[in-house]
């Protein structure tokens, strides 16, 4: 296609394994590319596509269009209203059967779909994390497989520490009832997002702020008593007032003609890439991995998974 015809740009919208190779080919050739959520498999083929893109001037953009969704813009504006945050608890539960991956048995493989609940299903809410907190620099986490047959991870564990300080709790699994629910807390009050029914939240059942009239800080210092807290007022939040930004592929297109900014740049895709990458290091090693991870470390890593070397602990 690309040496028969006349092209601008390519969206691919296919298996995770090819979003690489078929990106690298479109950049190579000169054209803006346009990749659907991951960036690619590992950190490392993130890292060539976005040079690609960087050295020829191109622009690339990924699917990650969570980032357009009400809920999540209003959440993020009221994240950067708390000040310093400090705490995260955030959990993204749903359910597939088997019947999802025999469907389409490439998402159940190590070497097609790199991973399991963690890119697959959870990525977008990955992506969340980081582009409301910020880079990712610790990671300590626990990965299994609960209730499937596959050999990649349904159930994933993990705790995060962000360069701004804050500490984030992330349990993700594809074995357990419907749930999105978000807790943040920073020194000027605190973010409740929850839905009950759909996981992938465009607007929330609940999300509301509470603010602190005495900053946290403020109050641990100068409080009285052996137990206290601060008085809070609690709001709910207008999100079908926040409306949604332009879908995702026409910001592409606005870009490409620098009249926007991309919503999702091939540099921050791959800034949640790489927390999946260190996620899965850490829950196969057992061990906390710091950020950045090293290529060639997670490269061996993901050829023996692939390989069947090692394999994802069973957690029945």
């Amino acid at each position: 296609m690309l040496g028969e015809v006349e092209l601008d740009a390519v969206a691919m919208a296919t298996p995770h394994q090819l979003h690489a190779p078929m990106g690298l080919a479109c950049l190579e050739a000169g054209l803006h590319a346009f990749i659907e959520k991951p960036i690619a498999n590992t950190v490392s083929d993130a890292d060539r596509l976005v040079e690609a893109a960087e050295t020829r001037n191109l622009q690339l953009g990924i699917g990650h269009n969570y980032r357009t969704f009400p809920g999540n813009l209003a959440m993020k504006r009221q994240v950067d209203a708390l000040g310093d945050i400090h705490r995260v608890l955030w959990q993204w539960i749903d359910t597939r059967a088997e019947s999802y991956y025999a469907r389409d048995i490439w998402r159940s493989k190590w070497a097609q779909a790199g991973g399991g609940v963690l890119l697959n299903q959870t990525s977008h809410d990955l992506d969340l994390l980081c582009w409301m907190l910020g880079e990712p620099v610790e990671v300590s986490a626990m990965i299994g497989n609960w209730g499937h047959a596959f050999e990649v991870e349904d159930t994933a564990v993990a705790n995060i520490r962000f360069k701004n300080g804050a500490l984030a709790n992330v349990q993700l699994s594809i074995c357990d009832r419907a749930l999105n629910y978000r807790q943040v807390s920073g020194d000027r009050g605190t973010i409740e997002f929850r839905d009950d029914g759909q996981p992938n939240s465009i607007i929330p059942d609940t999300l509301r702020v509470g603010r602190y009239q005495t900053p946290m800080r403020a109050y641990i210092e100068g409080g009285e008593g052996i137990a206290s807290t601060p008085e809070i007022v609690w709001e709910d939040v207008d999100v079908a007032g926040e409306g949604r930004i332009p879908p995702i592929m026409g910001n592409f297109i606005g870009a490409i003609h620098g009249e926007e900014t991309l919503v999702t740049s091939g540099p921050s895709a791959r800034v949640t890439i790489e927390l999946i990458n260190a996620i899965i290091m850490s829950g196969m090693t057992a061990e906390a991995v710091s950020l950045p991870i090293d290529r060639g470390d997670y490269d061996a890593l993901y050829t023996e998974l692939i390989d069947g070397k090692k394999q994802v602990q069973r957690l029945s």
